[in-house]
């Protein structure tokens, strides 16, 4: 080891062995050391903005003033301004305007305004030389070397980084980011170790930039280093590199450092260009001590100690130089914990990390790992890159997990299921299954090909939230995933962008903290749906080759949306002009009304864009922003007859079109299994042709078909499109239905009626007529453990139906469940503790519900605090709803992220509707002040709150509460809850009537 090894190694223990340089406690105040590790020479260097700081302080000649005469001199000063401003008061130019007295003292004229230029400012007070939040181009960072000491006792972490770059283009400055760091020394060389002369180094803490300026030249093409030695602080909140603890078996404290970079944190761990565009390789070391382990991307070429000379007791880890990778894919942990592994058939090493207590979990993960790894590798046609996949659980970790490459981090209470078991909870074991499936798919679609820049985010995250429940799909086939996934998925899309207030998927990113707030529920479920769409209209050949060409094509690089829509062209061999098919849906909001109507032996399709406007039948677009395609869609028309089951495709290119079926059709069934992204609307022949085949024989439409039915029936009628008369008709088949997706697209439709008449007289019919449709249904699924996978999760929809429309028998089989369980303590399936706790609250008093609070304040597995909270928001006594949304503001019994939870089950329980409402008014400012940071937590409020207010007083209370607040990101969300409000208004007032007309002619 030579002796500049020595030095640094003292620097990054924190040892007194060699003397260091002195430790700078300002960013832009530099050490005159700073040591070159490759060459081992020393320079000198003292940037010319630090000597002038330095000359600030230097001890020049100083004037005098008596105290007499400064007060002299201010008296006449004070008297020369006093009488100036009472001559301007009355000389100068006068105004008639009434509100001259009203502006604001701050106020600043137009000119004013259009002619001032925003300009950084950094620390120092210098104007910052850059204005951008984008970093320039003229550089591209090719490796990173790191050197990294965690000291998990202080918190205090010494680092230094060498960046190797390129100049692309001829400059003299970097700007690159930096957060949070503590720069004590930094130098920059050309290839040939030669030092450039430094001259300025800037921070600006608004953009989290740091900016150096040499007075040489960085000459095109030609490669560079800088080496900056800086100092940081572990993060006590769970992002960035954070330090968190978990508790032992045997109550000791273990602690342990971890990272979560996206999308923009690994800035606060390292200087570095932190866009997902400048990809680079990355060879790390960690200094760590001997009872823990460190973990990075790639796998440790070599451990060696330090006690033997420095006495620190230290061991070092180097890591496995990587492959080119966005710096928010850079991960790394420092712990204990144990590790259990297993090797996949193509030589992957899988390990599962995790502490003692949970490790005999563990061999589900890997061979869930292994098979997904497995799946991928054919699917996309490319071996996993590299040599090792870490998946560690993390006793505390604020996300569900993250892809980072080679080193996925899980949240411990989310990663744990036991398969095959009666007793697991179906919904934790579900997601893991599909969250890890996500994750594995990540590693191809979005680590070894990554987004040029946020705008494209969407696009890598819908594409692993399909290859989800693909992956999951062919997992476990009986599981059906694609079923589950128009209800997930397609559903929840569909019916926020049929509001007026919609936005199209593809969204400019300005800064990366916006992404939460832009890409939300319409983007990431539409863009999912859209993707489906378009994997099933180009068929599986053509998907699995153009993604391989696709991956092959920019392995290890960055890309942006038209990219994969061009190649997925190619392979289709031109036929199809992929980009201009999906710009349609994704550069325009809303979706297409195909309209199917019979003409002999054709059928005539048009379209339109499909709104649920606030008046009856009004589908005019005359307040929608343009659109440069007139709201018109390349549609993939997916259909089969009554005559020829085989499905068949007619593309409406911005058009309408005819297309020949035969005469003798007695019915067409378009959109199949709801792959396309488009709602169908029949003539009336039609419709009611396909009523009787769902009354007779509703098996032979799939059930993924009577999902699309019932879903469009339904849907068309909120929109004034269809009577409301044609979906109830359509539901009277459900009598006979076993299936999980049709009862699931049919109970969110009718526990939305049901709400909405909850004040009006036809409320008691519609309850009577849910409860003639489910009980046959409630009876066939029963209460017994041993049901599939499929039924327990029909049983989780049909159940608390029939308890929300007072169905006597599972309202009384349930009590006496609770009853046992409270007095007897017996013990309820997982799969029906939701059920049973909801029943015994709702039709229980003080007891039930205090016991149910005082269980979940002890209940330590998170999966049972939310079936807990769920269920006592559905209490009948307006004291106790009130008293528990009072309990939410303590943030030691309700986390931040759970209130929306509380607040949703509540204002969807008729007796809490209004109260929910009251609390977020009364206690908005006090829910901003502890949330206002997320602004997605912020919209998620109001729409939990005002999604059930149905009445004109309602619009009016949230309208007046929030006209002129600024709820920043929160204002989409909030311009959604208004239509939906009043939505509702509209419908109650133009359907009721015809609804109890219905019912009472089922009587």
């Amino acid at each position: 080891m030579t002796e500049q090894d020595v030095d640094d190694v003292a620097f990054l223990t924190g040892t007194n062995h060699r003397v260091t340089a002195p430790i700078s406690h300002s960013i832009c105040q530099s050490s005159p050391l700073i040591h070159n590790r490759d060459s081992g020479g020393v320079v000198g260097n003292e940037s010319n903005s630090n000597q002038a700081k330095k000359s600030l302080y230097e001890n020049h000649g100083v004037a005098t003033c008596s105290h007499n005469r400064a007060l002299c001199i201010a008296t006449i000063v004070f008297a020369v301004l006093f009488t100036l401003a009472v001559i301007i008061a009355f000389t100068g130019p006068q105004t008639d305007c009434p509100c001259a007295g009203d502006l604001k003292s701050n106020y600043v004229d137009d000119k004013a305004n259009a002619t001032k230029v925003f300009e950084p400012r950094a620390t120092n007070g210098q104007i910052f030389p850059w204005n951008n939040v984008r970093l320039p181009t003229t550089l591209r960072p090719h490796r990173y070397n790191i050197t990294i000491h965690p000291n998990l006792t202080t918190l205090e972490v010494r680092s230094q980084v060498s960046i190797e770059f390129q100049a692309e283009k001829e400059t003299n400055f970097i700007v690159l980011h930096c957060k949070n760091l503590t720069i004590l020394d930094k130098i920059v060389q050309d290839k040939h170790g030669n030092n450039l002369t430094i001259i300025k180094m800037l921070e600006y803490l608004g953009g989290e930039q740091l900016y150096i300026e040499i007075r040489e030249k960085f000459r095109k093409r030609h490669n560079y280093v800088l080496r900056i030695r800086y100092n940081s602080r572990l993060n006590t909140e769970p992002e960035g590199f954070y330090i968190s603890s978990y508790v032992t078996k045997h109550e000791e404290i273990r602690y342990f450092a971890s990272t979560h970079f996206k999308p923009n944190l690994a800035r606060t761990a390292f200087p570095c260009f932190d866009e997902p565009q400048f990809k680079a390789k990355f060879r790390l070391t960690v200094f760590r001590d001997r009872f823990h382990i460190s973990l990075f991307n790639t796998p440790v070429v070599k451990t060696d100690g330090l006690g033997f000379y420095m006495g620190t007791g230290l061991l070092y880890d180097e890591f496995l130089e990587t492959n080119e990778i966005s710096t928010y894919l850079v991960a790394l942990v420092i712990c204990d914990f144990s590790q259990r592994n297993k090797q996949t058939e193509s030589g992957v090493s899988v390990s599962v990390y995790t502490p003692e207590p949970y490790l005999s979990r563990a061999p589900f993960t890997l061979e869930l790992s292994s098979f997904f790894l497995d799946y991928y590798e054919n699917f996309f046609g490319l071996a996993f890159p590299l040599p090792k996949l870490d998946i560690v659980a993390l006793p505390e970790f604020q996300y569900g997990a993250m892809e980072n490459w080679g080193l996925i981090t899980y949240r411990e209470t989310e990663i744990f299921s036991n398969v095959g078991d009666n007793d697991t909870f179906i919904y934790a074991h579900q997601w893991f299954v599909t969250s890890l499936a996500h994750q594995l798919a990540h590693q191809w679609f979005g680590n070894l090909v990554t987004m040029k820049w946020w705008n494209d985010y969407w696009l890598n995250e819908c594409f692993t939230k399909l290859f989800e429940y693909m992956g999951a799909n062919d997992y476990v086939p009986n599981w059906k995933m694609m079923d589950q996934f128009i209800i997930d998925k397609t559903q929840p899309a569909l019916a926020l962008d049929a509001l007026a207030c919609s936005h199209p998927i593809a969204a400019n990113v300005t800064d990366p903290s916006e992404i939460d707030a832009i890409f939300d529920t319409i983007s990431l479920n539409k863009g999912t749906a859209v993707l489906n769409m378009l994997a099933n209209f180009l068929q599986k050949e053509n998907l699995e080759n153009g993604l391989n060409d696709y991956l092959t094509t920019y392995k290890y690089q960055n890309t942006e949306t038209k990219d994969l829509w061009n190649i997925l062209s190619k392979n289709t061999n031109q036929t199809l002009d992929v980009k201009a098919i999906m710009d349609t849906w994704t550069n325009q909001m809303g979706f297409p009304l195909v309209v199917l109507k019979r003409e002999e032996h054709q059928i005539v399709a048009s379209q339109k864009r499909f709104l649920v406007t606030v008046e009856k039948g009004n589908t005019t677009q005359h307040t929608l922003p343009l659109s440069k395609y007139d709201y018109k869609w390349h549609i993939p028309l997916s259909y089969f007859t009554n005559n020829d089951s085989e499905v068949k495709y007619v593309w409406m290119n911005r058009t309408d079109v005819k297309f020949d079926v035969g005469a003798d059709i007695k019915w067409i069934k378009a959109n199949v299994n709801q792959t396309g992204f488009y709602r169908v609307m029949y003539d009336d022949d039609i419709w009611q042709a396909l009523i009787n085949v769902l009354k007779t024989n509703h098996k032979l439409f799939t059930a993924a078909d009577r999902a699309s039915l019932i879903d469009d029936a339904f849907s068309l009628s909120k929109a004034g499109v269809l009577n409301v008369s044609v979906a109830l008709e359509l539901s009277l088949y459900l009598k006979n239905e076993r299936d999980y997706a049709p009862w699931a697209t049919a109970i969110e439709h009718l526990k939305a009626w049901a709400r909405r008449l909850s004040e009006s007289l036809a409320y008691k019919s519609f309850l009577k007529y849910m409860r003639y449709l489910l009980e046959p249904a409630t009876k066939y699924l029963g209460w017994n453990k041993k049901k599939t996978h499929m039924e327990k999760l029909l049983r989780d929809r049909v159940l608390p139906a029939a308890i929300l429309c007072e169905l006597n028998e599972t309202i009384s089989v349930a009590k006496t469940h609770f009853q046992n369980w409270m007095v007897h303590n017996k013990s309820i399936d997982p799969n029906l503790k939701e059920i049973i706790y909801s029943a015994g609250i709702k039709y229980g008093g003080m007891n039930e519900w205090q016991f149910c609070w005082n269980y979940y304040k002890n209940a330590t597995s998170e999966s049972e605090k939310q079936i807990l909270l769920k269920a006592l928001g559905v209490a009948s006594d307006p004291w106790l709803l009130q008293r528990y949304l009072i309990e939410t503001l303590d943030t030691n019994l309700v986390k931040p992220e759970d209130v929306k939870l509380v607040l949703e089950v509540v204002a969807a329980n008729p007796e809490g509707r209004l109260l929910a409402w009251r609390h977020l008014k009364a206690y908005w400012p006090t829910m901003h002040s502890l949330y206002g940071n997320s602004t997605i937590l912020m919209g998620n409020l109001i729409s939990a709150v005002t999604a059930h207010l149905s009445t004109p007083y309602d619009f009016y209370e949230v309208s007046t509460y929030f006209n002129g607040m600024d709820v920043g990101s929160a204002s989409r969300a909030l311009e959604q809850s208004l239509e939906i409000i009043q939505l509702n208004i509209n419908w109650v007032s133009q359907n009721e009537q015809e609804i109890n007309n219905w019912l009472r002619k089922m009587k």
